[in-house]
């Protein structure tokens, strides 16, 4: 950094990545649905047998694999949430899922999903 303002001073310039700007290429931003990631999801489903089971079955489906389960107890006539995290897997396999997810009729609203980014050293 230092060097770089000595340059800077002495009227020395370096076009950013050693390139002109108007020489570089226009990439295609490459989209969601490849981003590959680790996620949250989290459902408010009827509290009965078979609900995790029918959740499970869409993730297996679309070949997406759970890393952990948490299921709070409520009131028997209250919805419960249940959290998952999943195994790395592509965005648009877990589109499908939440789809599919939604569409049951145990799950009383529709389902959350948040990205985990990795964290960086």
């Amino acid at each position: 950094v230092a060097a770089d303002l000595v340059d800077i001073a002495r009227g020395l310039r370096a076009p950013p990545f050693s390139v002109p700007a108007a020489k570089l290429a226009k990439l295609k931003p490459s989209p969601m649905e490849r981003h590959r990631g680790a996620y949250y999801m989290r459902l408010m489903v009827q509290d009965r047998p078979g609900v995790i089971a029918q959740v499970a079955t869409a993730l297996a489906e679309n070949n997406v694999s759970i890393e952990a389960v948490i299921q709070r107890a409520r009131h028997p006539t209250e919805a419960v949430p249940v959290v998952f995290i999943t195994h790395e897997t592509e965005e648009a396999a877990m589109n499908r899922v939440l789809a599919k997810i939604a569409a049951l009729g145990t799950v009383v609203e529709p389902p959350r999903m948040i990205r985990i980014e990795p964290l960086t050293e």
